[in-house]
């Protein structure tokens, strides 16, 4: 069975203009989220995300089902995603440090929620930046874009025993240090 998206997909791939502007307004607000707390710079990860759709754009006279479309477009973008890591820690760049986050956020967050949650939303996303970077995309396509164990895995070449211990792992350091912030 074939999931709506790659019908769209497969729809582009038979000339219908429309079926990609779908495809690229449901997934550019999910790809550009994942992108962001990938590489921790959200203009990269605006470039990034058109890149995806670049890619996504040349791909379709070769474009094949093999698994759902969600699971394809990830795939592209945790690819180029750790590329661009991989780019900026051979460059030396400098990432984004605990309290440069603010480019990460909503920009019209609620006052009251905004209060609430400071303290520990610059917490988690200093704890997940110290994540290795396939802990971290792990984490993020599981909790953030909802993919399976064996999706996540198809995205990053890992098996499904593979992404368990990734997510474990991720999940024991996050927790290590988040008991670190006083109440």
């Amino acid at each position: 069975m074939i999931d709506d998206d790659a019908q769209l997909m497969l729809a582009f791939k038979a000339g219908d203009r429309r079926a990609f502007e779908t495809l690229f307004e449901r997934y550019t607000p999910r790809l550009l989220n994942f992108l962001a707390r990938m590489v921790r710079d959200r203009e990269r990860a605006e470039e990034l995300t058109q890149d995806v759709f670049v890619r996504v754009y040349n791909a379709a006279p070769r474009y094949e089902v093999r698994a759902k479309f969600s699971t394809w477009v990830f795939g592209i973008a945790h690819n180029l995603a750790l590329n661009d890591l991989d780019r900026a820690y051979r460059k030396r760049e400098r990432p984004l440090l605990p309290g440069d986050q603010r480019a990460l956020r909503d920009p019209n967050p609620d006052p009251d929620e905004r209060i609430a949650a400071r303290q520990l939303g610059e917490a988690l996303e200093a704890a997940l930046a110290k994540l290795p970077e396939r802990q971290r995309s792990a984490l993020l396509l599981r909790s953030e874009q909802g993919l399976g164990y064996q999706q996540i895995g198809q995205v990053m070449g890992a098996s499904v025993s593979g992404v368990k211990s990734l997510l474990h792992r991720a999940r024991e350091s996050l927790l290590s240090e988040l008991k670190e912030i006083p109440e």
